[in-house]
């Protein structure tokens, strides 16, 4: 399979996902997939600009960045805008007063997502351990005097849940919740991707100071945490900036109710460092047969 199918196919898996959460009432995971399919795309156009099919690339882009103004409340704008083939951006796309750089808030997702215990079928032990590591900490403190592990990494193959435990874990201790992936904290802009970092804990550091848990949620991790063999400054210091806030001195001796979840499939790839970030390790595996038929009875019971 080509680079090009590659991406194509992974921006359909992106849109795919996404219309099933928005269907689900999943509001801020579904701008999640909807904002990947469209990275995925603007890259198609960008590395392919005299490929036949960019013109559909760029309508279903467009398509989805109005689904997601209209998910967020915002007003649509009855001008579209127009995706340049030659760098991949769209034309009439957000910007801050510096320079054309995105501002940080609109890099990552804070709404909180509406998903429950009852959603997440099945994964009894994931579940568990999930629940000992943050529910229980945020519930009754007390109990927990020498604290409790700030990075949950959940592994296993894709499409098992991952996602979905992280998101009902929000929702079950009503936390602030934070999705990224690297598309959203890496930047062209010099020095702007490690400021992206820092405001981000910053955020949910001040989150935990008022008394509300928060919890951020890392998606493809290995993408932004992993080994690489060839990496550009802009890179490097980034994943020095993260291994600084998770294990930071400023966390010392307090006992905030601030979490990183990360979500990777390829568990091998991710760099040590990043691994001994993450107290606890919990394996997301594939549904056994009692499980598939649970889910199969869940996803059919309001048609």
């Amino acid at each position: 399979m080509s680079a090009s199918q590659e991406l194509e196919k992974s921006a359909t898996n992106y849109a795919l996902e996404a219309v099933r959460l928005d269907k689900q009432g999943s509001k801020g995971l579904a701008i999640t997939m909807y904002q990947k399919a469209i990275e995925n795309l603007l890259q198609l156009v960008q590395l392919y600009p005299e490929y036949s099919l960019n013109k559909v690339y760029v309508q279903r882009a467009i398509a989805y960045q109005e689904r997601i103004k209209a998910i967020q409340g915002a007003v649509i704008t009855p001008q579209q805008p127009h995706v340049d083939a030659r760098n991949g951006e769209m034309e009439g796309e957000t910007k801050s007063s510096e320079g054309g750089k995105s501002s940080y808030e609109e890099l990552i997702v804070t709404e909180k997502p509406n998903v429950t215990w009852e959603e997440v079928v099945g994964l009894d032990p994931a579940k568990k351990a999930v629940k000992e590591a943050i529910i229980y900490p945020v519930q009754r403190p007390d109990l927990f005097p020498l604290g409790w592990p700030r990075g949950i990494l959940l592994f296993g193959p894709p499409g098992c849940g991952k996602t979905l435990l992280a998101a009902a874990v929000a929702t079950e201790i009503d936390a602030t919740f934070v999705s990224i992936d690297a598309a959203s904290i890496m930047s062209k802009w010099l020095g702007e991707a490690e400021q992206n970092v820092a405001r981000l804990f910053g955020s949910v550091r001040k989150s935990a100071q008022e008394g509300r848990a928060a919890i951020v949620f890392v998606d493809e991790l290995d993408s932004l945490m992993g080994k690489h063999s060839n990496e550009v400054g802009g890179e490097i210091r980034v994943r020095n900036q993260f291994l600084k806030e998770m294990d930071g001195i400023v966390d010392k001796g307090k006992n905030l109710h601030v979490y990183v979840i990360g979500a990777t499939n390829k568990p091998w790839d991710l760099d040590w460092a990043f691994i001994r970030r993450f107290q606890k390790r919990i394996l997301v595996p594939l549904p056994d047969h009692h499980t598939r038929v649970m889910m199969f009875k869940l996803y059919t019971s309001t048609l």
